[in-house]
């Protein structure tokens, strides 16, 4: 064995006297973490988003706790692990890997209908029409999720527009996206969510 290498690696080498070559083999675990995962992710939330073409309208298939609760996980993930690293690397990584264009994009449409799907069940928590129990229920399911997405969303704004950013060439600082302003009307939600969580805290 060399020395002690085996303080720091998972391994050992058998080292003779003569020359020799080596390489390190790594394998990738792929249940997580490719394009064909969170595609099939977004495909298991938006199955819980009904559309009517002719109208424009939108509904939910179900507010179940546990559906909610899988649809709003995903949301998150597909806005923090994919949408928002992507572009933080920059439109000159966006170019020399312009393959990823595409498929970002149509995250991004998912995404968007993620946003539909909460702004739906926002609605449902906020209806005094409902029961205070279904009020609730809803609420608390959400309200975590908000909280974290609210959390997450100021640290990459602000990761976007840090002082090391400004200092960057345009093509390599980073972009700040899927970003907008809170009073956009194409958008079903503010950025901002600290309105929409002080709402849900109050119906519990």
């Amino acid at each position: 064995m060399l020395d002690d290498l085996n303080t720091t690696h998972q391994h050992c080498v058998l080292a003779g006297a003569s020359a020799r070559f080596s390489s390190t083999h790594r394998v990738a675990e792929c249940s997580t973490g490719t394009l064909d995962y969170i595609q099939r992710r977004c495909q298991e939330a938006l199955k819980f988003l009904r559309s009517d073409l002719d109208s424009g309208t939108h509904t939910l298939r179900s507010l179940e706790p546990s559906v909610l609760q899988h649809c709003e996980e995903i949301h998150n993930e597909v806005e923090f692990q994919w949408l928002r690293q992507y572009w933080f690397q920059g439109r000159r990584y966006e170019k020399f890997c312009s393959w990823w264009r595409k498929p970002m994009e149509e995250l991004e449409e998912a995404w968007r209908k993620m946003e539909i799907m909460t702004q739906l069940a926002l609605a449902e928590a906020e209806d005094a029409a409902r029961t205070m129990e279904r009020r609730r229920e809803v609420a608390q399911v959400l309200l975590p999720f908000l909280t974290e997405r609210q959390e997450r969303r100021q640290l990459w704004r602000a990761r976007c527009h840090s002082r090391l950013a400004q200092t960057l060439p345009p093509d390599e600082a980073p972009m700040c996206r899927p970003d907008w302003h809170d009073d956009d009307s194409s958008m079903p939600l503010p950025f901002d969510l600290k309105a929409i969580i002080d709402a849900l805290e109050r119906v519990l």
